[in-house]
């Protein structure tokens, strides 16, 4: 039976191994925890099918597999006990961890909520490519896409800050990637807004300025067809 090294984390929510949470492995291939699994399962929309946080392969709840492991021989089961004389420091370590495990929540919160809100801007860019939207539509979302870019900016920088203290876990590194790429896909999406309106504006100013002549030329044309019957009318006389 295979064995877990001691270490051996969850690569979605960083928690280690045991007895009490087991490796399950999904289509694709990638391992995760029971809970992480059911997790994903739970927050995605009933119209839309769950999938890999990592390659973003779709999975079922019936393709998850138990990883069967033997923890009485991998060393993860039974905490290791220190010496007395080391009582002290080895609560002040444990302080310590539960600090930065502080940290690490917040932060790790930071970004799923980051990448939550990409998702549903993406969502609503797809949406708009989709179907004819009004104009109004259009301007309403490059504004949103504008102003949640702009304060990414800001959560970065402190997500960045808070980070130099702290070991970041894999997951954590493939959010913060996946996140990045999610801006930058929203980057264009806005840039892509913004030239649509633009080109809607140029047209409309383009269209008005077309009415105007048009308008300007059918007065003359009418001065033109009145000053022509009065000449008519005069040389009749």
């Amino acid at each position: 039976m295979l064995t877990l090294n001691t270490g051996s984390v969850c690569d979605v929510c960083a928690e280690e191994y045991g007895p009490h949470r087991r490796p399950h492995s999904i289509t694709c291939g990638h391992v995760l925890c029971a809970a992480c699994c059911d997790t994903i399962i739970e927050k995605t929309s009933p119209r839309l099918t769950p999938v890999c946080p990592f390659c973003r392969e779709q999975f079922t709840s019936d393709s998850i597999r138990l990883i069967r492991l033997d923890f009485t021989s991998s060393g993860v089961s039974t905490p290791r006990r220190f010496p007395n004389s080391l009582e002290a420091n080895e609560v002040f370590n444990e302080d310590l961890v539960d600090d930065r495990a502080y940290s690490f929540d917040s932060v790790q919160g930071r970004v799923a909520t980051a990448r939550a809100e990409a998702r549903r801007l993406e969502d609503k860019v797809a949406k708009v490519a989709h179907k004819k939207c009004s104009v109004e539509e259009v301007h309403t979302l490059h504004e949103e896409l504008t102003k949640w870019l702009q304060s990414e900016v800001k959560t970065d920088d402190q997500v960045s800050a808070a980070l130099k203290s702290l070991s970041i876990p894999t997951r954590l590194k493939i959010d913060r990637k996946l996140l990045s790429h999610q801006t930058s896909s929203l980057h264009l999406s806005a840039a892509l807004l913004r030239a649509i309106l633009l080109n809607h504006l140029a047209h409309s100013e383009a269209t008005k300025a077309a009415r105007s002549l048009e308008s300007s030329l059918r007065a003359r044309i009418d001065d033109l067809e009145m000053s022509k019957a009065k000449l008519e009318g005069e040389l009749t006389k």
